[in-house]
């Protein structure tokens, strides 16, 4: 997938979240919002760098695996992605009830990921994508 089809795709699921969901009430679609989110900007950032080419795109953190070595920032935006990632069986796909404190970290760690990848964005464009 384009970059710009993986930031577009980003963005509608943030602007869905933000706006249409409640942090407790929706709690599991909130942290979906941001697994998915989350790998679409892991693609974005990949393929910035050149670390994939836009016919390889991640559907999570580790699927499909990427079989060769990363730089070590992309690593830290890996790892953070799968930390989101590890919130899935707990509350998404388990019965764990809402944990403000966990939709807290989803949340804060999906700004670390998408805000890697501005970056990368505003690197080579100088364009500001915050208002999408």
């Amino acid at each position: 997938m384009r970059i710009e089809d993986h930031w577009s795709k980003a963005g509608r699921l943030e602007g869905t979240r933000s706006g249409k969901l409640d942090t407790a009430d929706d709690y599991e679609l909130v942290i979906w919002g941001c697994i998915h989110g989350g790998a679409h900007l892991a693609n974005v950032a990949l393929h910035k760098l050149g670390v994939t080419e836009e016919t390889f795109d991640l559907i999570h953190s580790d699927i499909p695996e990427l079989n060769r070595v990363v730089p070590p920032d992309v690593a830290d935006m890996l790892a953070t992605l799968k930390s989101i990632e590890a919130l899935g069986p707990r509350f998404v796909r388990g019965s764990e009830p809402f944990d403000p404190a966990a939709v807290k970290f989803c949340l804060t760690a999906y700004n670390s990921v998408k805000a890697f990848a501005e970056r990368l964005i505003n690197q080579q464009t100088g364009v500001d994508r915050e208002n999408r």
